[in-house]
Order: structure tokens, then sequence, then C-alpha cells
């Protein structure tokens, strides 16, 4: 069954662009996680006022909250050696 357009509904070009955008990554998966069935799920207590920075931050570089503990979590053992 094919999705058509509603011919009522008054849309932008750029809501246009941005609906064919998320339809084209439709089953693709997040575009930051290589493996995501090699993860296995934990689970971690963090403090609320530190959850609140985590989530700005990833929020700010697009990824969600787990890709940002993890990149974080990786970017300090690398500087550990």
């Amino acid at each position: 069954m094919a999705i058509a357009k509603n011919p009522l509904r008054n849309t932008s070009q750029v809501d246009e662009q941005k609906a064919a955008a998320f339809i084209a990554k439709a089953g693709k998966g997040p575009e930051n996680e290589a493996e995501p069935a090699n993860k296995k799920p934990t689970m971690i207590r963090i403090p609320p006022d530190l959850l609140t920075r985590i989530d700005r931050g990833a929020k700010r570089l697009g990824i969600s909250r787990s890709a940002f503990i993890v990149q974080s979590a990786a970017e300090k053992l690398e500087t550990m050696g």
C-alpha cells in the first residue's frame, strides 16, 4: 500500500525535505552504532544532575544518551592507555 500526500495539507519545501530524509533512513538504524547486535545491555546508576549534563551533551552532538556514555567511556579508557 502506497502512502499518498494529503492535498489539503499545507506543507513547506523544508518539511517535505525533512520527511524525505527521515523516510530514507527507515530501517537503517542509528548511524553512530557500528554493530548494535554485538552490544550488551547494562544498568548503571547516575546522579540526576550528571544525567542532565549527559543529556545536554548528547543533544549537542546529535547522538543518543547511550552513545554519549559509550563514547565518553571509550575516550577515557584510551587516555588511560
